[in-house]
């Protein structure tokens, strides 16, 4: 199998925003790695948006490669923008679950996945049909919404062609919930799953737990930053693309961050001290002690039950009726619930309480909600700031 460089990979999710009309998509495609052909590569429309705002936009260009990757099929996805009216944020914010194959999967992403999935599989057909260059490699790549969508094609592709299919994504979302995410590795293979982020893009923090990025195990390509804060700048696919220029993926290997060690989240949770809302790491702490303390409720397995988050409640009433159930549990379980509401709600600039006996439902659901609005503007502020070509 030829494996495509970060350095490749991150122009195609550039340059695949720019695949507006017939005349940018023959150029686009002209490139050497793609086939010569114009009966191996197209490009597809998808169904973005939700009720108010809903609307057939181009979002995906699907192309044979050429000479050495003339085995090789490339499904490229293009991230948010702002000319469709804000149907992209409406399909971006749709962060409720709907089941797949794979497991949880954030409806919004899995929406504008499925209006695409005759399509893919029609040309995805015609390109297995060819017995003279069988089809040994799918990769599947994009930049934010495109690389949460272009990571749902990837699990889709590999259940129904069984081929060899490698993932490419950059400021990406959670796509899933955490048994997506590891029956997707699984299938996958960590060394096929390439997700590639920046300290301080907001982006990939959203949404929270129990929404989880693959690989499982494994922590993707993390690229450090001089800043500690947020940053819109740390999102733009120019960032990305100086980012790893001249890198290898092995090379890009990163090592886990400290909230992924229980113990760590332990002492944390623990901890007194001010929070910045504006601070990258925060979020990843506040991440990090939504899935220890849910697991401490539901049990200790690596793949948290999804059971709970199916129904007709909204998923921030279902981890509100989660933790509060925690409380009545165990003394223990309640302890650690005190505890990240404590931390939540010093972060919201709220009240906080003293005692478990104070956190009613109703009151972790709107902490809950508070929190999960915060970290969602944010990484709606970098995709709004992000109106250039060149900061994609």
């Amino acid at each position: 199998m030829l494996e495509i460089s970060p350095e490749i990979a991150a122009q195609l999710a550039d340059e695949v925003y720019g695949v507006r009309d017939e005349f940018r998509l023959k150029f686009f495609l002209l490139k050497p790695l793609f086939s010569s052909s114009q009966q191996q590569k197209t490009s597809f429309k998808a169904t973005v948006g939700g009720r108010l705002i809903n609307t057939q936009d181009g979002f995906c260009v699907a192309a044979r490669g050429g000479a050495e990757y003339r085995n090789d099929l490339f499904l490229m996805f293009r991230g948010s923008t702002q000319s469709n009216y804000g149907a992209d944020w409406i399909s971006n914010a749709r962060c409720g679950v709907t089941s797949s194959a794979a497991g949880l999967v954030h409806v919004g992403f899995s929406h504008i996945f499925s209006s695409m999935r005759l399509d893919l599989d029609r040309f995805i057909s015609q390109q297995m049909a060819d017995r003279e260059n069988p089809v040994q490699t799918i990769h599947c790549i994009g930049h934010s919404l495109g690389g949460a969508v272009a990571t749902l094609a990837a699990d889709w592709a590999k259940r129904t062609t069984r081929k060899n299919v490698v993932l490419y994504t950059f400021g990406a979302p959670k796509p899933g919930f955490e048994g997506f995410a590891k029956n997707f590795t699984t299938k996958l293979s960590p060394e096929n799953v390439h997700r590639v982020y920046h300290a301080t893009d907001p982006v990939p923090m959203v949404p929270l737990y129990p929404f989880t990025h693959p690989p499982v195990p494994g922590y993707g390509h993390f690229m450090g930053s001089s800043d500690a804060l947020l940053s819109a700048g740390a999102h733009g696919m120019g960032k990305y693309i100086q980012s790893v220029k001249d890198t290898t993926w092995k090379s890009m290997q990163s090592h886990p961050p400290t909230s992924a060690y229980d113990k760590v989240v332990e002492k944390w949770l623990e901890s007194e001290g001010s929070l910045n809302p504006f601070n990258a790491d925060t979020w990843g702490w506040i991440d990090a002690g939504l899935a220890y303390v849910l697991k401490k409720i539901l049990g200790t397995a690596a793949v948290i039950v999804q059971g709970p988050f199916v129904g007709t409640l909204s998923l921030v009433d279902k981890i509100a009726w989660i933790l509060h159930k925690g409380i009545d549990l165990t003394i223990d379980a309640g302890k650690w619930v005190l505890m990240l509401m404590r931390k939540m709600m010093q972060l919201l600039h709220m009240k906080v309480v003293d005692t478990a006996k104070e956190l009613t439902r109703a009151l972790m659901r709107a902490v809950l909600e508070r929190i999960m609005g915060k970290i969602t503007q944010e990484a709606r502020n970098a995709l709004q700031q992000l109106t250039r070509p060149s900061d994609r």
